[in-house]
């Protein structure tokens, strides 16, 4: 994903996952193999790098009091805050849409649609949304992972090989 916080946007998810299932039909069933081996072997090379796995975050909504309910200048309302929390899964974010988990998987965030129709969240970092993180769920691991604006992408065992490379410290 171009979208170096992929977490803060649903539809992101959803439109990489779309060009991804059109970059998995072009590819050899070995580059598979070899990508799903790649996911697999990350959680031993990162934990022999030093890099260790974090809870991977959930948001709870709390509905603020009607005192602080506002409007944005867009005209959405502000009902709710959204509250971070570690959930049970846990795992590296790594950037630009991948995610592996402990479980040696790709896994990307379930969203929620904040209730109430033109409804919106604040978050604690003053990002308004509209959908929240409830959970995490496995996806096929991805063929290529983009790593710029100008759409140039990098097969994912090269990516996570650079992941290791810049932050690991054995």
């Amino acid at each position: 994903m171009t979208d170096r916080s992929p977490l803060l946007d649903p539809l992101g998810w959803t439109r990489w996952l779309a060009r991804d299932t059109e970059r998995r039909k072009l590819v050899e069933p070995e580059a598979l193999t070899a990508l799903e081996h790649a996911v697999r072997d990350f959680p031993a090379a990162a934990f022999a790098a030093g890099v260790l796995p974090a809870p991977l975050p959930v948001e709870q909504l709390e509905k603020v009091p009607r005192a602080e309910v506002r409007e944005t200048p867009e005209g959405t309302r502000v009902r709710f805050r959204a509250l971070s929390a570690p959930s049970e899964v846990r795992g590296w974010l790594l950037g630009n849409g991948v995610v592996i988990s402990m479980a040696q998987a790709t896994v990307r965030p379930v969203f929620a649609p904040v209730p109430r129709g033109d409804s919106a969240a604040l978050r604690l970092d003053g990002v308004l949304v509209r959908a929240f993180i409830t959970g995490w769920e496995p996806y096929p691991a991805p063929v290529e992972v983009e790593v710029d604006a100008a759409g140039r992408s990098v097969p994912l065992p090269e990516y996570l090989a650079r992941f290791l490379a810049d932050r690991g410290r054995p």
